[in-house]
């Protein structure tokens, strides 16, 4: 229950702020992968990957939000299904990079980069994968139960 709580709280923040965070972890995981092989990555070329990729991820997320909401998704309610299987392939691929970071030349030190997306994203990321699996959303505790139960 508190996984989904958690996942929650991401989830009905409004578009901006779910944005920022999808482009930060997907900036922090493909400068994980990408210094994945490299000893001692410089800070600066870290720093700038991050922002650019973070950028252009979280921009275009960012108006795949907008888009939904001209088309009746309201923040605060229950996220699209796209919008988790974005959160589950974030963590996804930087679970995949901390694992090569760590089994890399870049070991722990480029290992860590990938720590703040895989903590973030893991909650809403289980919706995601549920989605996948074909699992339908957990209802709310009290709600009454859907035609589908």
């Amino acid at each position: 229950m508190l996984w989904a709580l958690l996942a929650a709280y991401l989830q009905k923040r409004p578009a901006w702020v779910q944005a920022l965070v999808v482009g930060l972890c997907t900036g922090l995981f493909i400068a994980t992968g990408a210094k994945a092989n490299e000893r001692d990555p410089l800070i600066s070329s870290v720093v700038l990957l991050v922002l650019v990729a973070g950028a252009v991820a979280g921009t275009a997320f960012y108006l795949g939000l907008r888009a939904q909401q001209r088309h009746g998704w309201r923040a605060g309610t229950a996220a699209p299904l796209w919008v988790d299987l974005i959160y589950a392939a974030v963590w996804v691929l930087s679970l995949l990079a901390a694992i090569r970071a760590l089994f890399g030349e870049g070991g722990l030190k480029v290992a860590v980069l990938a720590i703040v997306p895989i903590v973030l994203l893991a909650p809403s990321a289980f919706g995601g994968i549920r989605a996948l699996l074909g699992r339908p959303r957990t209802p709310k505790a009290g709600a009454p139960p859907t035609a589908a139960h």
